[in-house]
């Protein structure tokens, strides 16, 4: 299959500069058609705390709070709605010892 590819001069320039790769994604436009976008690599991300649950982790640094669960629905004895109330609960006590600094 032929894919056509659109590209910034910036990552044509690099590519001409002998840089080997050049990491991104593809969004498609049409099944054979498709628009190349370059990660962003330049940005300092701050430090992120992580404390992992049953089902998910929480992470947290000074500019954001993230929870992700991830549940099976077909998990024996596993209702979904305890998993999301007693994890987020955990993930609440962890977030609150970051920011009071117990």
């Amino acid at each position: 299959m032929t894919i056509k590819l659109q590209i910034s001069d910036a990552v044509y320039a690099s590519l001409m500069k002998g840089n080997a790769r050049v990491q991104g994604t593809i969004a498609l436009v049409s099944p054979r058609e498709g628009n190349f976008n370059v990660h962003n690599r330049s940005r300092n991300h701050p430090k992120r705390e992580y404390r992992k649950l049953p089902h998910g982790r929480v992470s947290m640094n000074e500019e954001s709070v993230r929870l992700t669960l991830n549940i099976n629905l077909d998990e024996r004895g596993i209702r979904p709605s305890d998993v999301i109330v007693c994890e987020s609960a955990v993930a609440s006590n962890f977030v609150e010892k970051l920011t009071i600094g117990e």
